[in-house]
């Protein structure tokens, strides 16, 4: 009897610290719905939540991105820059050709699929969650270091870390500027 208790007592002993471990070691997701408040705040700093707008051209009706597919959208792109246009930025969240075929192969998405709404908030997704938000909800990184790395993928965010918090992290490229404060 001593030894069945004492048996026992060690599966509880040892499933508790398993447990302990496991409730230590896990890392918490980032439930996607919580994105939308960030994905608001991009948006007005970068295309004043156009999913249309194109560099220069916030207010773009003219051009419906959001009907092409993701391999117009790239062609699309590189006629504008041979145009002589300084960016490629397009959508709610100005993304440029390089990023878009960068995530276009990191996550296999196809250049059939459209660049629709859907499309482009998933794509921005993706890129706040290369930028760390999975570290940030695991307070792996401070919020001050999320912000300054988000204002690393998006211009009109604001830098809050290093020389001139406030400013976009490209300021003085003659093409960026921060759009929002840091507050916001």
């Amino acid at each position: 009897k001593r030894l069945v208790l004492s048996f026992l007592a060690i599966i509880i002993v040892a499933g508790g610290m398993i447990y302990a471990n496991y409730m230590q070691n896990r890392r918490l997701a980032v439930d996607p719905a919580t994105y939308a408040q960030l994905l608001q705040l991009i948006a007005r700093a970068e295309s004043n939540d156009n999913y249309n707008a194109y560099f220069g051209n916030a207010g773009n009706t003219s051009i419906k991105f959001t009907d092409m597919t993701i391999g117009q959208v790239l062609r699309w792109q590189s006629e504008f820059i041979d145009q002589g246009n300084a960016s490629s930025a397009v959508g709610r969240y100005q993304i440029i050709n390089t990023t878009l075929s960068g995530l276009i192969t990191q996550f296999n998405i196809s250049t059939n699929e459209k660049f629709d709404a859907a499309m482009q908030d998933r794509l921005a997704i993706l890129l706040i969650e290369r930028r760390g938000s999975q570290n940030y909800v695991n307070a792996e990184l401070t919020p001050e270091q999320f912000a300054h790395n988000l204002s690393k993928e998006w211009a009109g965010l604001p830098r809050v870390i290093g020389d001139k918090p406030g400013d976009s992290y490209y300021a003085g490229d003659g093409l960026n500027k921060s759009r929002v404060s840091v507050g916001d």
